[in-house]
């Protein structure tokens, strides 16, 4: 018995290989063409993971704390003053307890948010955001909205930072 080996691709296998090839065009074009605002707002967040770990870091290496003030238009890091008589979170919280910005040539300096117009924060569990010496820290996350787009910036308590839409 001998059997023809086969010539070329069936209509169907070729049919389903141009389905597979569309689908996956179809989602790199969503991707790399989406939502410029969502993808401005990611960026946003994105930067601020980056910008959280090197004031951890910063307040670490220095031991001063460093809190983080948000605002609708951009946001800054400042420096809490080395003898603290209230706790970090109520001194963050109070004006008298602002010691410095940071300049202009480093990079926790004040910062304009990438996206367009107002970006309203929320952080929980609710109070000021401080970074100081600790190793280990609790869960937190900050909503960022904007243009009725919202992106999350959670951290775990190994403080690894992850953005989601």
């Amino acid at each position: 018995m001998r059997v023809d080996p086969q010539r070329g691709f069936t209509l169907l296998e070729t049919m389903v290989v141009l389905l597979i090839m569309g689908v996956a065009m179809g989602a790199a074009s969503v991707s790399a063409f989406g939502d410029a605002r969502m993808r401005t707002l990611r960026q946003d967040a994105q930067r601020l993971a980056g910008l959280f770990m090197t004031a951890q870091i910063e307040a670490r290496a220095g031991g001063a704390r460093i809190a983080w003030r948000p605002g609708e238009q951009g946001f800054a890091f400042e420096r809490l003053p080395r003898p603290l008589v209230l706790p970090a979170r109520v001194a963050a919280r109070s004006a008298g307890a602002r010691d410095e910005r940071f300049s202009a040539d480093v990079p926790l300096r004040p910062r304009a948010w990438l996206s367009d117009g107002p970006v309203l924060v929320g952080i929980r569990p609710a109070g000021a955001l401080v970074f100081d010496g600790d190793w280990v820290h609790s869960p937190l996350d900050v909503t960022l909205s904007a243009g009725g787009r919202t992106v999350r910036l959670s951290r775990s308590g190994n403080g690894h930072y992850e953005v989601r839409p």
